[in-house]
């Protein structure tokens, strides 16, 4: 009765054993690629399993939400920086926001403009916040596709509101810029605000992307990521600081005291 209790034990133990490195095997590797997802993944069949990236909040406008943030945030197994879109399409608009956080005139285009982006990042603030995404890293796009008034001054007041908003009610964010050199020359009249650049180069190697690293930063600050298109956007790490940020203890909770 001994010895057949011992093979028993002996059989079950080999057969955990077994099921646990069949687990293993079947698992997916983990992707180190740091990728970019936002509104037009919503119906990709991509992989659900990378490390680290960054998930756009907004659908493609400011005040439009991308519908399936909420799942994206799912794909990461480690963490994840936002990003939210820009534009400012001029006074038409801005005079909605001019009670606040500014009080303007109707004349006072700068202001009108600091207000509407203002507005514009609690829009995504909260986005975020009801999706249950969470960092302590955001991004703004900036591109020309988006509505842009023909005075960079007034552009950059947007910015400037957009900012604002993200530092007053994100709890320990930091926040860059994505652009293009010649967009942001375009849009912002090459505005040095010293903060950290994720470079959209056009590439669709990772190689192309990683030589970009040498392009002097849009901002005036520091090269954070250099961006290349496959089948998915990736992006190259052109220092440490990207990683470091994600990594570090407050990560997970960059937007906990967002606006709701």
């Amino acid at each position: 009765m001994k010895s057949r209790g011992k093979l028993t034990a002996w059989i079950i133990i080999v057969a955990l054993v077994g099921v646990t490195l069949g687990l293993l095997l079947i698992r997916k590797p983990v992707s180190q690629t740091i990728v970019d997802v936002s509104w037009p993944n919503c119906r990709s069949n991509l992989p659900t399993n990378f490390r680290d990236g960054i998930i756009g909040v907004t659908g493609g406008l400011d005040f439009h939400a991308n519908h399936c943030l909420a799942q994206e945030t799912t794909w990461f197994v480690g963490h994840y920086a936002l990003y939210m879109n820009t534009g400012y399409p001029g006074a038409a608009r801005g005079k909605k926001f001019m009670a606040s956080p500014r009080h303007c005139t109707i004349t006072d285009s700068q202001c009108l403009a600091y207000n509407y982006g203002f507005a514009a990042s609690e829009y995504g603030i909260s986005l975020a916040a009801t999706s249950g995404a969470y960092s302590n890293m955001w991004w703004l796009d900036v591109e020309t596709d988006n509505s842009w008034t023909t005075s960079t001054a007034v552009n950059r007041a947007s910015l400037m509101g957009a900012v604002a908003a993200i530092e007053q009610n994100s709890f320990l964010a930091k926040v860059g810029f994505y652009s293009s050199t010649d967009q942001w020359q375009e849009i912002t009249g090459g505005w040095n605000n010293g903060l950290p650049a994720w470079l959209a180069t056009g590439a669709t190697s990772q190689q192309s992307a990683a030589d970009a690293c040498k392009t002097p930063a849009f901002t005036g600050g520091s090269l954070w990521l250099s961006q290349y298109t496959t089948k998915i956007d990736g992006n190259v790490a052109c220092s440490s600081a990207f990683t470091q940020r994600l990594s570090s203890p407050d990560s997970a909770y960059g937007s906990v005291l967002s606006v709701l």
